[in-house]
């Protein structure tokens, strides 16, 4: 018999894949504790967007109810990923008087306080959206008190002007409505969305990656997840509404096999740097139909593929380029997602950015290690530690004053409501 328990959960719903994970949470060192993990074949997605409810709802299902099975709990609810071409981003700002003084206008300094911190975050959102778009992240930057900035933290601060600086992401309310009837369907209610690219960060950059600065390009099979880190804060992010399921359907066309077959191919055999591959080795190809089996160069399925990775990796570099910073001043890039697994794919990258890079695997959390180790795990298990910091902050916020981190991700709660 299943046992209800308060572990949390996340779904990760992609163009080709959908994985549910069921973790506990090691609070002594904030990581998550795998106990039960589901993956299986998407139907009904097509670019991060929902085309058929149904087959989405039984995704979701299938893939929960195995990570149920492996874990010997049920649950209820679960952190979820979302992304697609309906997701905007601005950088913007605002600014509030800490004090004022009715004859000269600034007052007296005074220590800044969380409330100060909760107006001006609020300042921030206080943008025109159309009546069919609602703010998901709000992610500060910097704060600066009285022009001094780079400050993360001012709380106790003296200062006569509080300014922040943020990064903030809007969704689509029709995209999401669809996406929250499929979780209905599913019997599980949502405890918040969170951007896929975000998800990827929490999942695979290192500390030193996320303070000096970093590109990561999660690659998956229908969109490219981009997302611009420096000091800590993020500066961009973005969506391109392709990926490496186009380079599975070249090499299907070009070698005139199923897509099935192109997908196993592309990962055991393919090569995303021409100049890598052995020119004098080749690879079989299985009978099929009435096509007699056939022997195939390794160095002419590079260049099948070498084109379209670098059209993919363009685009991600255009897209990165938005961000409010130099990207010469960038010194890490990482790729993750499944379209990452092609050999050479690190080398393209850095041909293109000009910057060291590497493949990014899950860090930061116990259980499964060997079978999750994987790009393609990278958005879901960066949920479950997003999920830690929700759930340390509502904890938090029981004992405080509201903060503006749980403002932000109070959004979901009130979509809820309405529909």
């Amino acid at each position: 018999m299943k046992i209800r328990s308060h572990n949390v959960s996340a779904v990760d719903i992609g163009t080709t894949k959908t994985c549910a994970l069921i973790a506990e949470i090691d609070w002594e060192n904030k990581i998550p504790i795998i106990k039960g993990y589901g993956v299986v074949d998407t139907k009904g997605i097509k670019n991060g967007t929902v085309v058929n409810i149904e087959e989405v709802s039984e995704t979701i299902s299938k893939a929960s109810n195995i990570a149920e099975e492996m874990a010997d709990t049920s649950i209820s609810s679960c952190y979820a990923g979302i992304g697609g071409d309906h997701i905007r981003s601005m950088n913007t700002q605002g600014m509030i008087a800490i004090s004022r003084d009715a004859r000269t206008g600034l007052g007296e300094a005074r220590e800044i306080e969380q409330d100060d911190i909760d107006r001006v975050i609020e300042h921030t959102k206080a943008i025109p959206l159309p009546v069919d778009r609602q703010i998901l992240h709000v992610m500060p930057q910097e704060f600066i008190v009285d022009e001094q900035s780079g400050i993360r933290n001012p709380i106790n601060l003296l200062g006569r002007r509080l300014e922040v600086k943020v990064h903030l992401t809007t969704y689509s309310t029709t995209v999401t409505s669809n996406l929250l009837r499929c979780f209905k369907n599913a019997n599980l209610s949502i405890d918040g969305f969170v951007l896929q690219a975000f998800a990827s960060s929490y999942g695979v950059l290192t500390a030193n990656e996320k303070e000096y600065g970093a590109i990561l390009i999660d690659i998956g099979s229908g969109t490219l997840d981009i997302i611009v880190l420096r000091n800590s804060g993020i500066y961009h992010t973005g969506v391109v509404n392709f990926g490496a399921q186009l380079v599975t359907s070249d090499i299907a066309y070009l070698l005139r096999i199923p897509p099935e077959s192109a997908e196993k191919i592309k990962i055991s055999q393919g090569c995303a740097f021409a100049g890598m591959v052995d020119k004098e080795a080749f690879f079989k190809i299985e009978r099929s139909g009435n096509r007699p089996a056939r022997e195939i160069p390794i160095a002419r399925l590079a260049q099948y593929i070498e084109p379209r990775m670098e059209e993919l990796l363009h685009e991600a570099f255009m897209e990165a380029k938005k961000a409010d910073i130099p990207l010469s001043n960038i010194p890490f890039l990482v790729l993750t997602g499944g379209g990452s697994l092609i050999r050479g794919s690190e080398e393209l990258a850095e041909s293109i950015f000009k910057i060291p890079c590497r493949i990014g695997n899950p860090i930061g959390f116990k259980g499964y290690e060997e079978e999750l180790n994987n790009p393609m795990y990278a958005a879901a298990i960066g949920m479950l530690k997003y999920a830690i910091d929700d759930n340390i902050l509502q904890k938090s916020v029981q004992k405080t004053s509201q903060g503006w981190l749980s403002k932000t991700l109070g959004w979901i709660k009130n979509l809820t409501e309405i529909m």
